[in-house]
């Protein structure tokens, strides 16, 4: 609902077919996306949607080098970026509700990356109906020049999102809500293991682990703070790095390490280093029995 009271006034339907113009490039809003749950997750990749109108399509499948008369997926690689953004955005958003916002970036940049863009350019074989320099072809240019894998993967990921946007603006009404549906279906195997942890995971509303530890053992004088620790660990699936926090205890006269978390940001990784740090009863208990004596004195 709030994406359709940012969409300003509805947009024209596009004409099945005809030239590619200002009509038929009017930009619809967003449809409603529900969240991912592990029922979702399919194991057959779900069916390309089809663009509605034959010159974007055509557009969509054309590099820039390669047209002769003004038509290539420039325009529409902009416009179907935006949506892929959007998309994932909302569908992360609302599976993920207790991850903090630096690892729901993360979880994002997974799906919309080049990388994973490209698999799917591949295995729906659009590079093979694609318009592209010969130098783009797997195995180059006929007794010439070769692109870098990582200009392939940049083109093969911009010509997804060039076709996304082409199945957006050919079907004004649809458009959308086809293309969340499909992306839904088809980026499920890529957050499969974090989609399966949400399932599992307690209510948002649940105390957090550093005010759990707070309320446990925190008193006036006292300070529970969260350290940056080095780290040059990575996150096995995505590559990207990963962030160690220590949970650190000051007070009575001594500095203590009461736990320690790792994870791909640095709030999620202090939480679950409270976390460590709650699950160490022994290692608490003198600091639970200094606060009560503390309450006790207080009352008395």
């Amino acid at each position: 609902p709030s994406f359709q009271a940012l969409s300003g006034k509805p947009a024209q339907i596009a004409t099945p077919a005809g030239l590619v113009n200002e009509d038929s490039m009017q930009v619809p809003h967003p449809g409603f996306i529900t969240k991912w749950t592990s029922a979702d997750i399919s194991k057959t990749r779900p069916p390309l949607p089809t663009v509605l109108n034959p010159e974007l399509e055509k557009a969509a499948l054309t590099h820039a080098g390669q047209n002769d008369n003004g038509i290539n997926y420039e325009r529409l690689e902009w416009v179907g970026d935006a949506y892929l953004e959007v998309i994932a955005t909302a569908l992360i958003h609302q599976t993920f509700p207790r991850h903090q916002e630096g690892k729901l970036a993360q979880l994002r940049e997974l799906l919309v990356r080049n990388l994973t863009l490209s698999t799917f350019t591949t295995a729906y074989e659009l590079d093979k109906r694609a318009n592209l320099p010969e130098e783009f072809n797997a195995g180059g240019r006929v007794n010439g020049t070769s692109a870098s894998s990582k200009m392939r993967i940049k083109a093969l990921g911009d010509l997804f999102e060039a076709y996304v946007g082409a199945i957006i603006l050919s079907d004004p009404k649809n458009g959308v809500q086809r293309t969340a549906d499909w992306l839904k279906v088809l980026w499920g195997p890529t957050l499969q293991k974090h989609i399966q942890e949400a399932d599992k995971q307690v209510p948002v509303d649940k105390i957090s682990p550093k005010t759990r530890l707070e309320v446990l053992i925190g008193i006036k004088g006292t300070k529970i703070e969260y350290q940056d620790l080095p780290s040059q660990k990575k996150d096995k699936e995505s590559n990207l790095p990963l962030f160690t926090v220590a949970c650190i205890f000051n007070g009575y006269g001594e500095t203590k390490q009461l736990g320690f978390g790792t994870a791909l940001g640095k709030k999620e990784a202090g939480q679950k280093a409270a976390l460590m740090a709650l699950g160490n009863k022994k290692l608490l208990k003198p600091f639970i029995e200094k606060k009560e004596a503390y309450v006790a004195a207080r009352k008395a």
